[in-house]
């Protein structure tokens, strides 16, 4: 784990749950996920991070490739909470609920170019 990951839980205190709602687990760990991204000068530093699991990053990578109006508001979510320095409040972790649900509507069933799965399982189990 890169150690900016490490600074970020301990400064927002995290126990078992990222900022999209996702439970902590051995075979699901936390990850830094950069806000800006670094193709778009986005530095690997705290305040321009969100510490989400391996699975809501992957997931929210699938969604980006498919709708960026909906990847744009999850990140408008997640530099709120960077910016307020401490765990999702209720509100926002419904507001990226919604997105999640809505994007798994609209996309259920669709495959990749590979033929598998664009949404897998375990980006539906939160816990």
């Amino acid at each position: 784990m890169k150690s900016i990951t490490n600074l970020m839980i301990i400064k927002w205190n995290m126990k078992n749950m990222c900022w999209m709602g996702y439970t902590l687990k051995r075979e699901n760990p936390y990850t830094f996920h950069h806000i800006t991204k670094r193709c778009h000068n986005g530095k690997l530093e705290i305040n321009n991070g969100a510490i989400l699991t391996k699975n809501a990053h992957e997931y929210l990578h699938v969604i980006e490739s498919r709708d960026l109006d909906m990847y744009d508001y999850i990140n408008a979510v997640l530099r709120e909470i960077n910016i307020q320095g401490h765990m999702p409040i209720e509100r926002q972790l419904k507001a990226i609920d919604s997105i999640l649900n809505q994007f798994a509507r609209e996309h259920c069933g669709e495959r990749t170019a590979k033929g598998n799965l664009l949404i897998k399982d375990r980006y539906l189990r939160k816990s």
